[in-house]
Protein backbone atom coordinates (compact mmCIF):
# COMPACT_ATOMS: atom_id res chain seq x y z
CA UNK A 1 0.00 0.00 0.00
CA UNK A 2 2.86 2.94 0.57
CA UNK A 3 3.95 1.47 -2.31
CA UNK A 4 1.50 2.59 -4.45
CA UNK A 5 0.68 5.73 -2.45
CA UNK A 6 4.13 6.90 -3.35
CA UNK A 7 3.63 6.49 -7.18
CA UNK A 8 0.67 8.05 -6.78
CA UNK A 9 1.91 10.87 -5.09
CA UNK A 10 4.86 11.22 -7.95
CA UNK A 11 2.58 11.29 -10.65
CA UNK A 12 1.49 14.89 -11.62
CA UNK A 13 -2.15 16.26 -12.11
CA UNK A 14 -1.63 16.51 -15.97
CA UNK A 15 -0.49 13.10 -16.65
CA UNK A 16 -3.38 11.76 -14.03
CA UNK A 17 -5.93 13.73 -15.98
CA UNK A 18 -4.32 12.11 -19.19
CA UNK A 19 -5.02 9.01 -18.62
CA UNK A 20 -8.82 9.86 -17.01
CA UNK A 21 -9.99 11.62 -20.36
CA UNK A 22 -8.02 8.95 -23.05
CA UNK A 23 -9.25 6.06 -21.45
CA UNK A 24 -8.72 4.30 -25.22
CA UNK A 25 -5.06 5.14 -24.68
CA UNK A 26 -4.76 1.81 -22.45
CA UNK A 27 -4.80 -1.86 -24.46
CA UNK A 28 -7.49 -3.86 -22.86
CA UNK A 29 -8.81 -7.52 -23.96
CA UNK A 30 -12.49 -7.85 -23.01
CA UNK A 31 -12.80 -10.49 -20.71
CA UNK A 32 -16.03 -11.96 -19.03
CA UNK A 33 -16.62 -11.44 -15.62
CA UNK A 34 -17.47 -14.04 -13.04
CA UNK A 35 -21.15 -13.59 -11.55
CA UNK A 36 -20.56 -12.93 -7.93
CA UNK A 37 -23.50 -13.50 -6.08
CA UNK A 38 -24.31 -10.52 -3.39
CA UNK A 39 -22.29 -10.37 0.01
CA UNK A 40 -22.09 -8.58 2.95
CA UNK A 41 -19.68 -9.23 6.08
CA UNK A 42 -19.06 -8.16 9.70
CA UNK A 43 -17.10 -8.13 12.86
CA UNK A 44 -18.44 -9.86 15.55
CA UNK A 45 -17.53 -9.61 19.33
CA UNK A 46 -17.66 -13.45 20.53
CA UNK A 47 -17.12 -11.96 23.65
CA UNK A 48 -20.14 -9.16 24.13
CA UNK A 49 -22.31 -10.65 21.29
CA UNK A 50 -22.20 -7.69 19.76
CA UNK A 51 -21.27 -6.46 16.14
CA UNK A 52 -18.22 -4.25 15.61
CA UNK A 53 -18.39 -3.68 12.29
CA UNK A 54 -20.31 -3.90 9.48
CA UNK A 55 -19.96 -3.45 5.41
CA UNK A 56 -21.79 -1.00 3.25
CA UNK A 57 -23.98 -4.23 1.95
CA UNK A 58 -24.96 -5.52 5.28
CA UNK A 59 -27.86 -2.93 5.58
CA UNK A 60 -28.55 -2.93 1.93
CA UNK A 61 -29.09 -6.95 1.86
CA UNK A 62 -30.73 -7.28 5.40
CA UNK A 63 -31.97 -4.25 5.63
CA UNK A 64 -31.23 -4.30 9.24
CA UNK A 65 -28.75 -1.70 11.37
CA UNK A 66 -25.98 -3.19 13.19
CA UNK A 67 -26.96 -2.06 16.87
CA UNK A 68 -29.92 -4.45 15.77
CA UNK A 69 -28.39 -7.31 14.81
CA UNK A 70 -26.92 -9.03 18.07
CA UNK A 71 -26.76 -12.66 19.15
CA UNK A 72 -29.96 -12.93 20.59
CA UNK A 73 -31.22 -11.36 16.73
CA UNK A 74 -29.25 -13.98 14.79
CA UNK A 75 -30.40 -16.89 16.82
CA UNK A 76 -34.62 -14.97 16.12
CA UNK A 77 -34.01 -14.58 12.53
CA UNK A 78 -33.17 -17.99 11.85
CA UNK A 79 -35.27 -20.23 10.00
CA UNK A 80 -36.86 -22.74 11.84
CA UNK A 81 -36.48 -25.42 10.08
CA UNK A 82 -33.01 -24.61 10.40
CA UNK A 83 -31.85 -24.35 13.71
CA UNK A 84 -31.15 -27.39 15.06
CA UNK A 85 -28.68 -27.64 12.16
CA UNK A 86 -26.89 -24.20 12.70
CA UNK A 87 -26.74 -25.28 16.46
CA UNK A 88 -25.09 -29.06 15.28
CA UNK A 89 -23.09 -26.99 13.38
CA UNK A 90 -21.47 -24.71 15.92
CA UNK A 91 -21.15 -27.05 18.32
CA UNK A 92 -18.60 -28.87 15.94
CA UNK A 93 -16.84 -26.13 15.55
CA UNK A 94 -16.65 -25.19 19.00
CA UNK A 95 -15.49 -29.04 19.60
CA UNK A 96 -12.71 -28.60 16.97
CA UNK A 97 -11.60 -24.90 18.15
CA UNK A 98 -10.91 -26.40 21.81
CA UNK A 99 -8.73 -29.07 20.57
CA UNK A 100 -6.48 -26.02 18.55
CA UNK A 101 -3.69 -23.85 20.36
CA UNK A 102 -4.04 -20.08 20.17
CA UNK A 103 -2.04 -19.98 17.05
CA UNK A 104 -3.74 -22.38 15.18
CA UNK A 105 -7.19 -20.60 15.90
CA UNK A 106 -6.07 -18.55 13.02
CA UNK A 107 -5.76 -20.98 9.91
CA UNK A 108 -9.27 -22.12 9.59
CA UNK A 109 -12.35 -21.17 8.25
CA UNK A 110 -15.70 -22.70 9.32
CA UNK A 111 -18.44 -22.74 6.46
CA UNK A 112 -22.28 -23.83 5.69
CA UNK A 113 -25.37 -22.65 4.78
CA UNK A 114 -28.70 -21.75 6.41
CA UNK A 115 -31.57 -19.74 6.43
CA UNK A 116 -31.86 -16.10 7.46
CA UNK A 117 -35.29 -13.50 7.83
CA UNK A 118 -34.18 -9.79 6.60
CA UNK A 119 -36.45 -6.66 7.14
CA UNK A 120 -38.77 -7.20 5.12
CA UNK A 121 -39.85 -10.51 6.79
CA UNK A 122 -38.60 -12.63 4.04
CA UNK A 123 -36.12 -15.36 4.04
CA UNK A 124 -32.89 -15.22 2.24
CA UNK A 125 -30.17 -18.12 1.95
CA UNK A 126 -26.66 -17.69 2.41
CA UNK A 127 -23.44 -19.53 3.06
CA UNK A 128 -21.83 -18.43 5.82
CA UNK A 129 -17.93 -18.40 6.63
CA UNK A 130 -15.75 -17.54 9.32
CA UNK A 131 -12.40 -17.38 10.85
CA UNK A 132 -11.06 -15.80 14.16
CA UNK A 133 -9.68 -12.14 14.00
CA UNK A 134 -8.28 -12.30 17.66
CA UNK A 135 -7.75 -14.68 20.36
CA UNK A 136 -7.22 -14.14 24.00
CA UNK A 137 -4.82 -15.59 26.10
CA UNK A 138 -6.68 -18.93 26.79
CA UNK A 139 -7.01 -19.91 23.13
CA UNK A 140 -10.86 -18.68 23.04
CA UNK A 141 -11.77 -16.49 20.08
CA UNK A 142 -13.08 -13.51 21.06
CA UNK A 143 -13.37 -11.49 17.66
CA UNK A 144 -14.47 -12.77 14.27
CA UNK A 145 -15.06 -11.59 10.53
CA UNK A 146 -18.39 -13.05 9.20
CA UNK A 147 -18.81 -13.79 5.72
CA UNK A 148 -22.43 -14.29 4.27
CA UNK A 149 -23.10 -15.02 0.45
CA UNK A 150 -26.33 -15.11 -1.20
CA UNK A 151 -27.05 -18.49 -2.87
CA UNK A 152 -30.18 -19.90 -4.58
CA UNK A 153 -32.56 -19.86 -1.73
CA UNK A 154 -34.42 -22.82 -3.42
CA UNK A 155 -30.97 -24.79 -4.01
CA UNK A 156 -31.50 -27.80 -1.19
CA UNK A 157 -28.68 -28.06 1.50
CA UNK A 158 -27.06 -31.44 1.22
CA UNK A 159 -27.68 -33.38 4.94
CA UNK A 160 -24.43 -31.59 5.91
CA UNK A 161 -22.87 -29.36 4.42
CA UNK A 162 -20.80 -28.46 7.58
CA UNK A 163 -16.85 -27.65 6.30
CA UNK A 164 -13.72 -26.52 8.32
CA UNK A 165 -11.51 -25.39 5.51
CA UNK A 166 -7.42 -25.28 6.35
CA UNK A 167 -5.84 -22.05 4.72
CA UNK A 168 -2.63 -23.36 5.12
CA UNK A 169 -2.70 -26.61 3.62
CA UNK A 170 -5.53 -25.23 1.49
CA UNK A 171 -7.74 -28.20 1.85
CA UNK A 172 -11.02 -29.19 4.00
CA UNK A 173 -10.05 -31.03 7.59
CA UNK A 174 -11.35 -34.60 8.08
CA UNK A 175 -13.46 -34.18 11.50
CA UNK A 176 -15.49 -37.03 10.56
CA UNK A 177 -14.71 -40.02 8.62
CA UNK A 178 -18.35 -40.94 7.75
CA UNK A 179 -17.10 -42.90 4.93
CA UNK A 180 -15.26 -44.95 7.24
CA UNK A 181 -12.27 -44.89 5.02
CA UNK A 182 -8.43 -46.49 6.24
CA UNK A 183 -6.13 -44.34 7.28
CA UNK A 184 -4.23 -44.93 3.59
CA UNK A 185 -7.00 -44.41 1.45
CA UNK A 186 -7.59 -41.03 3.08
CA UNK A 187 -3.64 -39.81 2.54
CA UNK A 188 -4.00 -41.66 -1.26
CA UNK A 189 -6.86 -39.04 -2.14
CA UNK A 190 -5.20 -36.63 -0.51
CA UNK A 191 -2.96 -36.95 -2.98
CA UNK A 192 -5.18 -37.59 -6.01
CA UNK A 193 -6.71 -34.33 -4.63
CA UNK A 194 -3.30 -32.64 -5.05
CA UNK A 195 -2.92 -33.84 -8.67
CA UNK A 196 -0.74 -36.78 -8.25
CA UNK A 197 -1.07 -40.14 -10.79
CA UNK A 198 -1.25 -43.29 -9.16
CA UNK A 199 2.16 -44.24 -10.83
CA UNK A 200 3.10 -41.16 -8.53
CA UNK A 201 1.81 -41.85 -5.32
CA UNK A 202 2.92 -45.54 -5.83
CA UNK A 203 6.07 -44.26 -6.58
CA UNK A 204 5.87 -41.38 -3.32
CA UNK A 205 4.35 -43.86 -0.72
CA UNK A 206 6.28 -47.46 -1.97
CA UNK A 207 3.44 -49.43 -3.05
CA UNK A 208 2.92 -51.15 -5.89
CA UNK A 209 0.04 -49.27 -8.73
CA UNK A 210 -2.30 -52.08 -8.53
CA UNK A 211 -2.23 -51.60 -4.95
CA UNK A 212 -2.51 -47.57 -5.14
CA UNK A 213 -5.34 -48.47 -8.26
CA UNK A 214 -7.16 -50.80 -5.26
CA UNK A 215 -7.26 -47.85 -3.21
CA UNK A 216 -8.52 -45.81 -5.54
CA UNK A 217 -11.38 -48.01 -6.25
CA UNK A 218 -12.03 -48.77 -2.85
CA UNK A 219 -12.62 -44.80 -2.31
CA UNK A 220 -14.70 -44.50 -5.30
CA UNK A 221 -16.78 -47.74 -3.84
CA UNK A 222 -17.35 -46.17 -0.50
CA UNK A 223 -17.97 -42.85 -1.51
CA UNK A 224 -20.69 -44.20 -4.02
CA UNK A 225 -18.54 -42.00 -6.61
CA UNK A 226 -18.20 -42.42 -10.72
CA UNK A 227 -14.58 -41.47 -10.98
CA UNK A 228 -12.37 -38.74 -8.64
CA UNK A 229 -13.06 -35.31 -10.74
CA UNK A 230 -16.29 -35.32 -9.59
CA UNK A 231 -15.72 -36.48 -6.01
CA UNK A 232 -13.03 -33.57 -5.97
CA UNK A 233 -15.34 -31.31 -7.81
CA UNK A 234 -18.22 -31.40 -5.15
CA UNK A 235 -15.66 -31.01 -2.31
CA UNK A 236 -16.99 -34.18 -0.22
CA UNK A 237 -14.51 -34.32 2.78
CA UNK A 238 -13.75 -37.94 3.58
Amino acid sequence: MLIIQNMINHKTKAEWDFWFKHPNNIDTVPTKKPKINPSYYFIFNCLTNEILYTSESFKEILGYDKEDYTFLEIIEFLHADDYNYVMECERKAINFNLSLSEREQFRFVVTYTYRTRILSGQYIRVKQSYHALDVNENGNMTRALVFHELINYNEERSSDDFKIFDRQTNKFVQIENKYNLTKRENQIYDLVREGFTSHEISTKLHLSKHTVDTHRKNILSKTNSRNFMTLVKEEIIL
